[in-house]
């Protein structure tokens, strides 16, 4: 986050990105390099290394992302730019887990387990939802204030055929 918070030259394609979305990009690649730099020299010593490295910054993410979650109320750009790229983000880390694990006696299941998913599209759900039901809300109140304009009109008008007649 730091690192991310103190860069200055952001290219331009991520210049309008949202912190966090950054940060799982940056994540994604440096699991990525370490699964192909450090883990076949760490694996002599682990057999896990690329999923405990991947399972590490699962956990590292998944902190920053849980302080976000619960600072959303409403879906914006951004709130759903965060989710996607957790969700990508844990897809590449659960496939670099999986590919480390699959010679292991569980088949990588420790591994996987030690990772709360991100439930990024549940998340994205919710708000939608709550935008649908805060949209729909509105639309009940303007129709019910237009019918009880609309009656409160017939009256009137019913009032003055009375008197004419």
């Amino acid at each position: 986050m730091e690192k991310v918070k103190a860069s200055k030259q952001l290219s331009s394609q991520r210049k309008n990105l949202p912190r966090l979305s950054i940060l799982a990009q940056e994540i994604s690649e440096l699991a990525f390099n370490e699964k192909a730099i450090f883990s076949p020299i760490l694996k002599r010593w682990h057999p896990l290394a690329a999923g405990v490295a991947v399972a590490t910054l699962h956990s590292c993410y998944w902190n920053e992302l849980r302080k976000f979650i619960s600072s959303i109320s409403e879906l914006t750009p951004d709130a759903i730019e965060v989710l996607r790229a957790a969700d990508k983000l844990e897809k590449d880390i659960v496939q670099i887990a999986v590919e480390d694990a699959v010679d292991s006696d569980d088949g990588g299941k420790s591994i996987i387990q030690e990772m709360p998913p991100y439930e990024a599209e549940a998340v994205i759900a919710n708000l939608v939802k709550s935008w649908i039901k805060t949209r729909v809300d509105r639309l009940r109140e303007w129709v019910d204030r237009n019918l009880q304009q609309e009656v409160c009109n017939t009256w009137k008008l019913a009032e003055k055929l009375i008197y004419v007649f």
